[in-house]
């Protein structure tokens, strides 16, 4: 078989193109928006974390233990930790230190959302479906605490990263679409435009599983409602229960398809400039036509992320690891409160790798001028923090704008090459060809 025969039996496949994700999701145009997508998250939930909501038990260092080593404890840090691990002594945890300081609950539910994020990632790479799917429980199971014991201020931060990633994510999916179908880079601004445009159409979007979720779950609690009748309450229930069992099932197709196919709703308003309908109905369809093809671009794609992720991760923390030691080689005195302490161990304390921050220095003494220069550490370390957790933003929505357009390639037969383009983008240039024109023949 020639080499141009071999190039083109190979090029029918559609699933290697899910390896140019990471090359997609790197650029820097597409890393800033993650970034201030995240940033502003982040301004957000720490404005709220002011009210210091959560309920700790004041060994706060222990949020860092892993889930087997605080799975058998008997003081859990947080109201979360004791929730996920022991949900029957809830109401006794808080009864017992509702009177301590309290915690922030952005801060506690990011980072217990962010640990177990990271083991999802060490039991995807190493094969560990069930280390991932535990995880994936356990994140579950902390947003239902929050909305169950938090849910006004749970309903405000949803709302704030709604609007947030509604736009960032759209103008993520727009450079994605335009990259990996035509070769073009657009800048953020072009992106966000366009973004910003589809803004009413981004934002009820995602609500539409979960509104069509609540209308459903109505219908069965007025059934419920009729059980409560005497005598007749149980017969009505009994004779209603294939209803009850219909909204079940389909209850069960619209949890499905938001956690299959829901990612998939802003890359086809990406490609085709369309309304929350189309994203809803073309979403649906790919998914249901191609549910194998979508398994498989999508276990090919999370695998690929984790490996990705873990590189960015290493890098970065070479990065910070490297600069940290050779720092402290030209450092030799020891913090002024501290005398066991080196200063760059008081203001900087040593990374992990999964742990940039270091525990933030808790339980080290400073002075007012070394209290500064952590907190500038703190500020310098967050934000390398920040790019490694845009790269997992920008690598989930261009993921998912690939598959996008690996599945309309199979169902519909649209080349990948096709993908709405603004006459805005184009007219700039033409006029200023035109101008030049009209000069060149002008005398």
């Amino acid at each position: 078989m020639a080499q141009s025969e071999m190039v083109e039996y190979f090029g029918r496949f559609l699933f290697p193109n899910v390896f140019k994700t990471f090359r997609i999701a790197i650029a820097p145009s597409r890393l800033l928006t993650a970034f201030i997508g995240i940033a502003v998250v982040f301004v957000a939930g720490w404005l709220m974390d002011l009210s210091k909501p959560v309920v700790s038990s004041g060994d706060i260092t222990r949020q860092r233990l892993s889930a087997s080593a605080l799975s058998g404890s008997l003081v859990y840090p947080t109201e979360l930790q004791c929730y996920i691990y022991s949900p029957e002594k809830m109401d006794a945890f808080i009864n017992r230190y509702e009177d301590n300081e309290g915690v922030g609950l952005s801060k506690v539910l990011g980072n217990y959302c962010a640990g177990r994020f990271n083991d999802a990632v060490i039991g995807l790479v190493g094969l560990r479906f069930d280390r991932v799917f535990a995880s994936a429980v356990a994140v579950a199971m902390a947003l239902v605490w929050a909305v169950k014991y938090h849910m006004l201020y749970s309903a405000i931060m949803f709302f704030v990263i709604l609007v947030c990633f509604s736009v960032v994510g759209e103008a993520i999916c727009r450079g994605a679409a335009l990259q990996f179908s035509r070769g073009e880079k657009p800048g953020l601004g072009q992106c966000m435009r366009f973004s910003m445009k589809k803004f009413v159409s981004l934002f009820c979007a995602p609500l539409a599983p979960v509104i069509l979720l609540m209308c459903i779950g109505l219908f069965v609690i007025v059934i419920g409602l009729f059980v409560n009748i005497p005598y007749i309450g149980e017969i009505i229930g009994a004779i209603l229960l294939a209803f009850v069992l219909a909204a079940g099932m389909f209850m069960a197709a619209t949890v499905i398809w938001a956690f299959t196919g829901g990612g998939l709703m802003y890359p086809v308003m990406a490609y085709e400039n369309s309304d929350t309908f189309d994203a809803i109905s073309k979403s649906f369809s790919y998914v249901f036509l191609k549910p194998w093809r979508m398994a498989i671009y999508s276990l090919l794609g999370f695998a690929y992320g984790a490996v990705c992720y873990l590189f960015v991760r290493f890098f970065a923390f070479v990065l910070i690891l490297l600069s940290r030691a050779f720092l402290e080689m030209g450092v030799w005195v020891d913090a002024s409160k501290a005398e066991q302490v080196s200063k760059v161990e008081a203001l900087w304390p040593k990374p992990e790798f999964f742990d940039f921050l270091g525990g933030g220095g808790m339980g080290i003494s400073r002075n007012a001028t070394e209290s500064l220069a952590a907190f500038f550490v703190y500020l310098s370390i967050l934000i390398v923090s920040g790019i490694v957790a845009a790269y997992v933003v920008s690598f989930y929505f261009s993921l998912n704008t690939v598959i996008y357009s690996l599945l309309r390639k199979s169902v519909d037969k649209t080349p990948i090459e096709e993908i709405y383009v603004e006459a805005d983008d184009d007219e700039p240039f033409c006029e200023v060809q035109s101008e030049q024109a009209q000069s060149e023949q002008s005398p």
